[in-house]
């Protein structure tokens, strides 16, 4: 990996950021820091133009231009992308996906500075909220840095979890491992478990669970609420191992800054391994990079909130025999599931898929029927298949007829379908 470039994890919020790269020197993430301050890891997603240096800030440096000299500071970059807003800075108009491409080539720079790294091997970017568009909007962004889509990945911070876990000792989560994650976004806690399949692989389940009605970021203010949620994460804490016994525990998010948890300290402490810091979800992301750059390393089976829990495959000719043909494969983030491909038919009446679930390996079927389709010599039909998650539950299966070149021309009659996974699976 010596002479790969740069694996980074960034982990993206609203309010802040975190990077961190992969250290070959010590073999494990390190994170970036941005200034001297105690918070100096928290990089606040803003940017500001300073009009002296006519260079770009970014972070805390930017925050502080803008309340000093009274320059715009420009925040919550991602979903003003989606407002297709433009602004001015010195008369020249920017949109937010090159506002957000300046905030992460920053980052990127930032990187390359304290590594003297200069090329990028892969960024795994860690998000709240991922679907079709912020995937995209993400490429988009990426894309002006002249990094391609293959080389970066979005993730859920249920997966920067269990990568990061993962990377530790087996005793840290072999019985299991908890997450208590607050900040200004809520109070989300998460459950890993690692159990054996059918067939004798490894699934990772992570079990998600929100608790704002009880957790409130603002009530950090009122010591007497803050006792009320100590009591509060403490009975948490207490019906998560009297249901299952846990390794370890891990306190991450602003809201955990403060030490204000302590009866809860207590008692995770007589029970688990705790850990408390804000830069697990970034270290995460450049665990999931290390594990893409190295071909030669399995990937976790991850079963969470977020991804497709079973395979999807199509009955087809392949070299002159009937075989089964998958075409997106599980476990995999919906967003990244699905595929556009063409096939020739050797019956044009129907067209069968087979739906196999990731945990149990139950096979059941699905046939699409192809009537309306014109009538055609058989292997004078090709059809394009596309299929596309809508959600980790609901998938959509489109077939469109292409026709056969200048003999039989496609007629794009097309047949789609609406799957609910959950009943596969």
């Amino acid at each position: 990996m010596d002479k790969q470039g740069l694996i980074i994890g960034i982990d993206y919020t609203k309010e802040y950021c975190q990077a961190s790269y992969y250290s070959t020197r010590h073999n494990c993430p390190e994170s970036i820091a941005s200034g001297t301050e105690v918070m100096r890891y928290l990089i606040p997603t803003a940017i500001c133009y300073d009009s002296e240096t006519e260079e770009w800030l970014i972070g805390q440096a930017a925050v502080d231009h803008a309340r000093e000299s009274g320059a715009r500071l420009f925040d919550d970059l991602l979903q003003n992308i989606f407002q297709n807003e433009t602004c001015y800075v010195n008369d020249k108009e920017f949109t937010y996906t090159q506002l957000l491409a300046v905030f992460f080539g920053k980052l990127i720079e930032l990187t390359q500075l304290t590594t003297s790294i200069m090329s990028v091997e892969n960024i795994t970017v860690n998000l709240r909220e991922i679907d079709h568009d912020i995937k995209q909007a993400i490429y988009e962004v990426f894309a002006l840095l002249k990094l391609p889509a293959e080389k970066i990945k979005l993730q859920s911070c249920a997966e920067s979890f269990v990568y990061y876990v993962l990377d530790e000792d087996p005793e840290l989560w072999e019985k299991g491992a908890e997450l208590f994650d607050f900040s200004a976004e809520g109070f989300f806690e998460k459950q890993l478990s690692v159990r054996k399949g059918p067939d004798g692989e490894d699934f990772v389940y992570v079990y998600e669970n929100t608790h704002n009605e009880d957790f409130s970021y603002e009530g950090l203010e009122n010591y007497a609420y803050v006792d009320h949620m100590d009591e509060r994460l403490q009975a948490l804490f207490q019906e998560v191992i009297n249901e299952n016994p846990i390794s370890s525990v891990y306190f991450t998010g602003k809201g955990f800054t403060e030490l204000w948890f302590g009866k809860t300290l207590q008692d995770v402490s007589e029970n688990a391994r705790a850990f408390k810091g804000n830069n697990l979800y970034a270290k995460g992301a450049c665990l999931a990079g290390v594990r893409r750059a190295s071909g030669d390393l399995k990937d976790y089976n991850i079963i969470c909130n977020g991804r497709t829990k079973a395979t999807i495959a199509v009955e087809a000719s392949y070299k002159g025999n009937l075989c089964i043909l998958n075409l997106s494969k599980a476990p995999i983030d919906y967003f990244d599931a699905g595929l556009v491909t063409d096939f020739i038919l050797d019956d044009i009446r129907t067209i069968r898929f087979y739906i196999t679930s990731l945990v149990s390996r139950e096979r059941t079927f699905v046939d699409f029927d192809l009537s309306e389709f014109p009538q055609r010599p058989n292997k004078t039909t090709r059809v394009e298949i596309d299929i596309r998650y809508l959600n980790d539950c609901e998938c959509e299966i489109a077939i469109t007829d292409k026709g056969f070149g200048d003999f039989f021309p496609g007629s794009g009659t097309k047949v789609v379908k609406r799957l609910n996974m959950e009943g596969y699976v």
